[in-house]
């Protein structure tokens, strides 16, 4: 088995705005089409400013700010990159396995993909939209076994089923340290911002929770001897 890595330039608004700023990266978690969503950072918080208003501009929600750093997340209702340049289903479409996420950067869109053996047949490369550059292909072999700890969570399956008010609720109780040890803010602090009492923020927030969890839940238990779960040492 060998990890392929496939660098390709083409006219994908996603990277178009990364493309003008060398300091710029973005990591693209993407649905195959559908629902996108981007994590943007940058070497200054002007910079990120500049990326997240072109984002804004082709219609990228921004879910989330870090208050530390230069860095956001950005969804998008449907993945442009993915319906242009067709690179993810075309390769795929010739019996290779795409590992997510893929990347933007200076240089370039970097995917990676897993081949039965070689590198990524000819074909497939030549498959790709003629306004498809490939700048580069990398192979290495695959010696050793990691996936089982590293799945990722489809974005899309923690924040649909969040209303817009619940998505504000778990940011700002997150950014505002009422998940720290001890609690640097209060759900009645937190209600006083959104302008209700706070027995419907702390309602609002145990929504939001309960829907994150249920998300999580099959990809935790997956990891969990259930059996043994209730014997568990606690963690402190």
């Amino acid at each position: 088995m060998q990890l392929v890595s496939l660098l390709v330039r083409h006219d994908c608004p996603f990277y178009r705005p990364v493309a003008v700023s060398g300091g710029l990266r973005v990591t693209h978690l993407c649905h195959r089409g559908r629902e996108a969503i981007l994590e943007a950072h940058g070497p200054s918080d002007g910079e990120l400013a500049t990326l997240l208003a072109a984002y804004e501009e082709i219609d990228g929600e921004v879910l989330l700010k870090d208050d530390e750093n230069p860095a956001a997340l950005v969804r998008f209702d449907r993945c442009e990159c993915c319906r242009r340049g067709r690179v993810i289903p075309t390769v795929e479409g010739a019996g290779n396995l795409y590992l997510p996420p893929s990347s933007y950067g200076p240089d370039g869109e970097t995917y990676q993909f897993l081949a039965a053996e070689g590198t990524l047949d000819a074909k497939a490369v030549a498959a790709l939209p003629k306004e498809v550059e490939v700048v580069r292909v990398g192979t290495r072999p695959l010696e050793s076994l990691g996936f089982e700890e590293s799945f990722l969570v489809p974005a899309g399956s923690l924040f649909r089923a969040l209303t817009v008010r619940q998505r504000a609720a778990v940011v700002a109780a997150f950014a505002r340290g009422y998940y720290e040890i001890p609690r640097a803010t209060s759900t009645e602090e937190l209600a006083g911002t959104f302008g209700v009492s706070r027995e419907a923020f702390d309602a609002l927030l145990r929504k939001a929770e309960r829907k994150l969890l249920a998300a999580v839940f099959p990809y935790l238990a997956g990891s969990v001897d259930t059996s043994n779960a209730a014997r568990a040492p606690t963690d402190t």
